[in-house]
């Protein structure tokens, strides 16, 4: 038997570089990183080293309803599954029964692990005509190496002074505007989804086709995403946390940093800049939030 390591999150999503994934699987591996599960929290990843080298991975991911599901191992072999299986239920602080389903000689490998058989399902899968698509609506990006040059390049154009006290945080473009988000003086419900709504249909119109969008929040993992492939029916959610600053900066902006948001936690204000975006959200969020507190011409 193999020593079995737990990889945490950072290196867990360099494993697909490593590993071959047949499935079938609830989600394939490396999807499940590139739509942004990792192991801190919403998703159980354990590894099978030999010589050093990745050789089987499997992954469980938590909070799927009453159930913690399995959502994939790439090796059949018993003593795998069984090490793998016992591991997720020492962590299970949630208490939640493993679900798999499986057949072959993996269904094996689980009852000799102790699952018991439940029920016997039925699996369709929808292949929609067309050309299917080269690039995926939404990406996860790691902070640590695939969005970091974007904030660079932010910080250095808009003079980025993080800090809980700096105020304002950026050097504003011109041009462009800041809302305070607690402006109004009557009682507004959701704001934040209001302000959220306003925006995402502020960068359908200013975007050109195709053109995708990163959400980025301070210190923490970001997405890329094409706000017309997000969002509408049979398209996945658009990513990320929102426009209005929940505790960091969240941001929303183009690659050439052309447009965008920038909300601000601590001076609980919105920035908008670029013509073309300024233009699309600037008489809803007045509506909603009152006259800009600061503006550049």
């Amino acid at each position: 038997m193999h020593d079995l390591y737990r990889v945490r999150d950072q290196a867990g999503r360099t494993l697909e570089i490593a590993v071959a994934s047949p499935g079938p699987h609830a989600t394939p591996y490396a999807e499940m990183i590139a739509d942004g599960s990792s192991d801190e929290g919403d998703v159980l990843i354990e590894v099978l080293l030999e010589d050093g080298v990745v050789v089987a991975v499997a992954w469980a991911h938590v909070d799927e309803g009453p159930f913690t599901l399995v959502g994939g191992l790439t090796d059949d072999e018993a003593d795998f599954v069984k090490a793998c299986t016992d591991h997720w239920r020492l962590q299970n602080l949630l208490g939640q029964p493993l679900l798999a389903e499986a057949e072959g000689p993996l269904r094996e490998s689980l009852l000799e692990a102790g699952f018991t058989e439940v029920t016997t399902v039925r699996s369709y899968h929808w292949r929609p005509p067309g050309t299917p698509e080269h690039t995926r609506p939404a990406q996860f990006l790691d902070w640590l190496h695939d969005d970091g040059p974007l904030w660079d390049r932010f910080s250095a154009d808009f003079d980025f002074k993080p800090s809980t006290t700096y105020r304002p945080a950026i050097t504003e473009p011109v041009p462009s505007a800041v809302w305070h988000l607690h402006a109004h003086h009557r009682p507004v419900q959701d704001v934040p989804g209001r302000i959220d709504a306003i925006v995402r249909r502020g960068l359908l119109t200013a975007t050109e086709p195709g053109e995708l969008v990163y959400w980025l929040d301070w210190q923490h993992d970001g997405y890329r995403y094409d706000p017309r492939r997000t969002d509408v029916p049979g398209r996945p959610p658009r990513p990320g946390l929102g426009t209005y600053p929940n505790g960091d900066y969240y941001l929303h902006l183009t690659d050439d940093l052309r447009l965008g948001t920038f909300g601000h936690p601590w001076e609980q204000t919105l920035t908008v800049w670029g013509p073309a975006l300024l233009a699309a959200v600037e008489p809803e969020l007045t509506e909603l939030l009152g006259e800009p507190v600061r503006r550049r011409t």
